[in-house]
């Protein structure tokens, strides 16, 4: 007999997983401690989900998609360019990675274990790396667009918001991340160092 999936089981368990994904990290927060948090057995997340990272993609699309749309929309709002390559490259680096108890190192560790043919990570990269390539048309002066034409800068940009998800509880991050900053926006303005 086919067992009905009842929404509100699929939410406790959407609800489970984020507090622990937040409180512990990707890696150790287990099917078993999801299930306990959620108030069901551990066998009853698989008739929802196939897998922990089922879980989390379904968590960490829409909360990393919510952000950049937040990013842009900040970006735009700006009117020099020396002050939207800023507000990006800050957002990317330190309030991405700082959000919501360090939320995006969970992709990260997730990463270190999924198969390398897990198309759903791949996709998701590349849908964020697409946005990011936008926001890069939005930010920088027309005379320096051309950095941005073929998405490599928006690549180096979100593989580098991955290092810093790692290391944003590193008591240096946050200067570390202001002096990056620094020298990224004027490499990326075309100003001499």
């Amino acid at each position: 007999m086919v067992q009905k999936k009842k929404p509100e089981v699929r939410e406790a368990i959407l609800a489970a997983a984020y507090d622990l994904f937040r409180e512990r990290g990707y890696t150790l927060s287990t099917i078993g401690a999801i299930a306990r948090a959620a108030d069901i057995s551990a066998a009853n997340i698989y008739v929802y989900f196939d897998s922990k990272l089922d879980i989390l993609l379904e968590l960490y699309e829409p909360w990393l998609m919510e952000r950049i749309e937040a990013l842009h929309a900040r970006v735009r709002g700006l009117s020099d360019h020396d002050a939207r390559v800023r507000a990006l490259l800050t957002a990317l680096w330190h309030d991405l990675p700082a959000a919501e108890n360090g939320f995006a190192a969970n992709l990260v560790q997730a990463l270190a274990t999924a198969p390398e043919d897990d198309a759903r990570i791949r996709e998701l990269s590349h849908r964020a790396e697409a946005r990011i390539a936008e926001i890069l048309e939005d930010t920088l002066p027309e005379e320096r667009r051309h950095i941005a034409g073929d998405g490599a800068l928006a690549r180096l940009l979100a593989a580098a918001t991955d290092g810093f998800s790692v290391n944003h509880a590193d008591d240096g991050a946050a200067r570390l991340t202001r002096a990056t900053v620094d020298v990224v926006a004027d490499l990326m303005l075309g100003r001499p160092g």
